[in-house]
């Protein structure tokens, strides 16, 4: 039976790995890919103002999802014994392929999203992926 060891985990270290994912999505979003995603969309500013109508509940849920994502990291972590940063990236950018291939590009592609949203959103979980991974590899 695979089992997990949540003993050995660094809950600080998943904390602060929770941290900078939110931290890098709220820049990635809201300062650098924010005007060419709402474009890509085709949202409106109206429509974009009410997606953002109830903070709480959103910011909620991106923490919650981000939080989910550093403890299995964490776990991966622990099971591959990654214990240098560069396991750590390495893990991320694995993490990455699996999300991009299995998740975003299929997704993506299926609903016949623009190609533009699958590098802004995708890029966005590779480099919340590759960050909490160095940070979990490295602080052990």
């Amino acid at each position: 039976m695979w089992s997990v060891d949540f003993g050995a985990i660094n809950w600080l270290a998943v904390v602060v790995a929770s941290v900078a994912s939110f931290m890098i999505g709220g820049v990635w979003y809201a300062v650098v890919f924010g005007k060419a995603w709402q474009r890509l969309h085709g949202f409106s500013d109206d429509q974009v103002k009410a997606m953002g109508a109830s903070p709480a509940r959103t910011f909620g849920i991106l923490g919650v999802c981000d939080v989910a994502a550093a403890v299995v990291l964490a776990i991966l972590v622990q099971k591959v014994g990654a214990v240098t940063l560069v396991d750590g990236i390495g893990l991320g950018v694995w993490c990455w392929i699996l999300a991009m291939a299995a998740v975003v590009v299929s997704t993506y592609t299926a609903a016949g999203l623009k190609p533009g949203l699958m590098l802004i959103d995708g890029g966005k979980v590779g480099v919340c992926l590759v960050v909490m991974g160095a940070i979990l590899g490295v602080w052990r």
